[in-house]
């Protein structure tokens, strides 16, 4: 009987900090992947945890048992992605080892969400938990909470809702000051709006902050640059989009401030309702010219691009529909309540077909990579009888 000792790392820390690529089959195997990512990110508790794995197949090889130790890695992008790939890795892991029962070791992080999808597979004996141990001083603790904070993701997690609030409630906060002082040029407002704008500023750094959106500005002046000197074809239609995406924003903040003796929410109302299809056109045209550059540089469709545009044609759509409802609902222009069942119900399958869409040419690109890896192994496997 087979026992299999089984390590995780949902979020691809391995492939991330130690470029290595999984899965990890044997003990030499698992020593080097954890050995690499102890090197290249010492405090990444995925490391103790892998070579704790290494450590507990030595101790039970030692006692004669028949084991044998596996790593399987998933993607940066957690959710859908990471556990596609997971379940690939588990099934060729499970295909080369031919294990009866498995021993999983994590270090209680988010990897024993895919534990479930483990134990539908092979039966579970037992789960070890690998803690590392800190010094319980007020400086340990400290040292800590600010690496915790230097952990991007754990940054996101922290910051990103606490940002959201912030700035909602600074906006909403000076919303209707900034109309009263638009209309009325009244100076007075000018420290009425003080508490929200700074209240929204503080949500805005937070953001800043908890995704890197210095970096993200450099890369993206980068990648600018870089197009202008390729002549990528999507730097005009990017240029176009925004200039759009400037104006529709400009448009819609007219059109609240000309707006008398309206409610604050019908204000908000008329503010999305304005921009709507502008923002969505943007976005559509932007969608456009990375279809174009695709074509033009590599001769093949952007699915992903035509998707892409479907979702954002369904979401102005159904968000139209809502607006449409919500103006019936309050009686605050005569609506025709089958244009909004219509809207609605084509936003529905809009979405749905491009959905159906990116499941299809999805289906398609795995179906050919399998192909492809077949020839290779086949390749490999006549060049070895020939030798």
């Amino acid at each position: 009987m087979k026992t299999l000792i089984l390590c995780v790392d949902r979020d691809d820390d391995i492939g991330a900090k130690a470029h290595l690529s999984g899965p990890f089959i044997g003990r030499e195997a698992n020593f080097e992947a954890g050995t690499a990512l102890a090197l290249a990110d010492p405090e990444d508790p995925d490391a103790n945890t892998v070579l704790s794995a290494v450590s507990m197949y030595d101790e039970l090889s030692k006692r004669g048992m028949d084991v044998q130790v596996a790593t399987i890695v998933g993607s940066q992008n957690v959710g859908l992605e990471s556990d596609r790939i997971l379940s690939q890795q588990l099934e060729r892991v499970m295909e080369i080892v031919k294990a009866d029962r498995a021993i999983l070791v994590s270090n209680g992080a988010e990897d024993e969400f895919f534990y479930p999808v483990i134990s539908s597979r092979i039966k579970i004996d037992s789960v070890r938990r690998v803690f590392i141990k800190q010094t319980p001083t007020v400086e340990g603790v400290y040292y800590i909470l600010i690496k915790t904070l230097k952990d991007k993701k754990m940054r996101r997690k922290l910051f990103a809702p606490i940002s959201a609030i912030f700035m909602v409630y600074g906006f909403f906060l000076m919303f209707s000051d900034i109309l009263n002082l638009s209309r009325s040029h009244n100076l007075n407002y000018i420290s009425a709006i003080a508490p929200g704008l700074i209240t929204f500023l503080i949500g805005l750094y937070l953001v800043w902050y908890a995704y890197d959106l210095g970096d993200a500005i450099k890369r993206g002046t980068g990648t600018i640059w870089k197009a202008i000197r390729s002549g990528s074809q999507m730097l005009p239609f990017a240029i176009v989009s925004i200039i759009m995406v400037v104006l529709g924003l400009l448009y819609a903040f007219s059109t609240v401030v000309t707006a008398r003796n309206v409610p604050p929410q019908i204000l908000l109302l008329i503010f999305v309702s304005s921009f709507l299809w502008i923002g969505v056109f943007a976005a559509f045209v932007l969608e456009v010219g990375r279809f174009t550059n695709t074509y033009i540089s590599t001769r093949m469709i952007s699915w992903s691009s035509i998707t892409a545009g479907l979702m954002f044609l369904a979401i102005g759509l159904i968000i139209q529909g809502a607006i449409d409802s919500i103006k019936l609902i309050y009686h605050l222009v005569p609506v025709n309540t089958a244009l909004i069942v219509v809207e609605i119900i084509a936003g529905i399958l809009t979405a749905m077909f491009g959905g159906l869409l990116n499941v299809g040419v999805h289906g398609l690109h795995t179906a050919d990579v399998n192909e492809s890896t077949e020839r290779s192994e086949a390749h490999e496997a006549g060049s070895q009888v020939l030798k």
